[in-house]
């Protein structure tokens, strides 16, 4: 039961029901809540709108480009990076679910919808349920190192796992700090590695020194001057923010944490070789993982998606436009359906799935199931699901938005098709056989 248990804390099922119930949330809200202009808000409810509503876009800004930092990192490097960043995956998300719920709660406060807060409810219940599933993983790893965290560290922990590192470290006093800004910390450092060992020795700094999850850094920490700067990290800036913290309590004057850990570090390190103790061990990247070939179209249409997110119902609530039941019926169809497609697409590829071109090196050519009828129906299923957005919204702004990154998955898919022709000698043969995007069209 505690396998399957942490199986469920890491996979992807609580965090599709979450998502699943925030979609049905937030359409009730704005369906049944059109009367919402004869309510005006009080006074009260104004003041905890703007609040909530600026802690969740706060967090959603931090997570999302931690998200795109760990979309970019995952399917470009060796098999042991991507066991790593799998197993903490749901941790290094979990703020941008954090958001999304603060985010639908302040919706709910605004449409005032009862059916709307029903499925907010729910969507809470399973949030709550997969935090403490994801508490209850990080234990079992303090377990595995004999160690415990304690109360304070618990509460860290917990705190760094719904809001991000950020909040928590300067909270607690130590300053996150980006990858490109350590070239400004001097080169006496102590670096500490709070990764486990077999994270530790696949990549490191030169100078750092590892005390898995925390484990015997106290001792260590006599040995050094309290004025001495400190630099904490592990693989995504997730677990550094308790030892940090807990450093500077013990009365370390500069206490830094690694924003977004070493994961980021190794992409902007990558091929580079750079010398000194923030240097890695292993800045070269597998030479059969390709994914870094399209970073810049996936995060050119990971961005325009972020900002039609935001731009559509702010622009709807701003606009008031007379949208028909119609316009809005097309919508959710689309945005479903693109919904659906995706999760088959998801199935089908199963362990191949990869963000990026980057083939497994054991893993075999997809033809079966959507991927039978046309080659890319993740990037179609996308195309859809914010088409149905906008449209659902009737946002003019995002319009434009919209056509550029499917223009960017047009572009992407051609290049990728190269990379997958030079890996899959079946590649051609099964391209003449599908349609690119739409069956019997293109």
């Amino acid at each position: 039961m505690e396998i399957k248990a942490g199986r469920l804390a890491e996979g992807p099922l609580l965090a599709i029901l979450i998502y699943l119930g925030a979609a049905i949330c937030l359409i009730s809200a704005i369906l049944f809540g059109a009367s919402h202009a004869a309510h005006p808000l009080s006074t009260l409810r104004m003041i905890i709108l703007i609040a909530v509503g600026s802690l969740a876009f706060f967090v959603f800004c931090i997570s999302f480009f931690g998200l795109i930092a760990y979309l970019v990192f995952h399917p470009s490097l060796s098999k042991h990076a991507h066991i790593f960043t799998q197993v903490h995956a749901s941790q290094m998300l979990h703020p941008l679910t954090t958001a999304l719920v603060l985010g639908l709660f302040c919706v709910c406060l605004y449409y005032d919808v009862t059916w709307a807060w029903v499925v907010w409810t729910a969507t809470l219940f399973l949030y709550v349920l997969h935090t403490v599933m994801l508490v209850r993983a990080i234990l079992d790893q303090y377990m595995m190192e004999d160690r415990s965290p304690g109360v304070k560290g618990l509460i860290v922990l917990i705190l760094n796992l719904i809001f991000g590192a950020e909040i928590v470290t300067f909270a607690g006093g130590a300053r996150p700090i980006a990858p490109w800004q350590l070239d400004e910390l001097p080169e006496d450092t102590w670096i500490v590695d709070v990764r486990t060992k077999p994270e530790y020795y696949w990549n490191r700094m030169q100078g750092a020194e590892n005390y898995p999850w925390g484990a015997g850094v106290l001792e260590a920490a006599a040995q050094h001057s309290l004025d001495r700067p400190v630099l904490v990290t592990c693989l995504s800036g997730h677990r550094s923010p308790a030892v940090a913290v807990y450093l500077r309590k013990l009365g370390f004057k500069h206490v830094y944490n690694l924003h977004w850990g070493l994961m980021y570090h190794i992409l902007l390190e990558r091929n580079k070789k750079s010398i000194g103790p923030f240097s890695l061990t292993r800045p070269h990247r597998d030479p059969q993982r390709r994914g870094e070939d399209l970073r810049h179209i996936s995060i050119g249409y990971l961005t325009l998606q972020f900002f039609i997110l935001i731009i559509a119902p702010v622009e709807n609530w701003i606009r008031h436009p007379q949208v028909s039941d119609l316009q809005k019926i097309v919508g959710l169809v689309l945005g479903i359906g693109g919904l659906i497609l995706g999760w088959l697409s998801f199935r089908a590829l199963g362990r191949n799935f990869r963000v990026f071109a980057a083939p497994r090196r054991s893993g075999t050519l997809v033809t079966t199931g959507v991927y039978s009828k046309v080659r890319h129906p993740m990037y179609v299923a996308a195309i859809l699901i914010f088409a149905g957005y906008c449209l659902f919204f009737s946002s003019l702004i995002s319009a434009p938005l919209w056509l550029a990154f499917s223009v960017l998955y047009v572009v992407k898919s051609i290049r990728e098709e190269r990379i997958l022709a030079d890996h899959y000698p079946d590649y051609e043969d099964y391209m003449r056989r599908t349609w690119r995007f739409v069956p019997y069209v293109w």
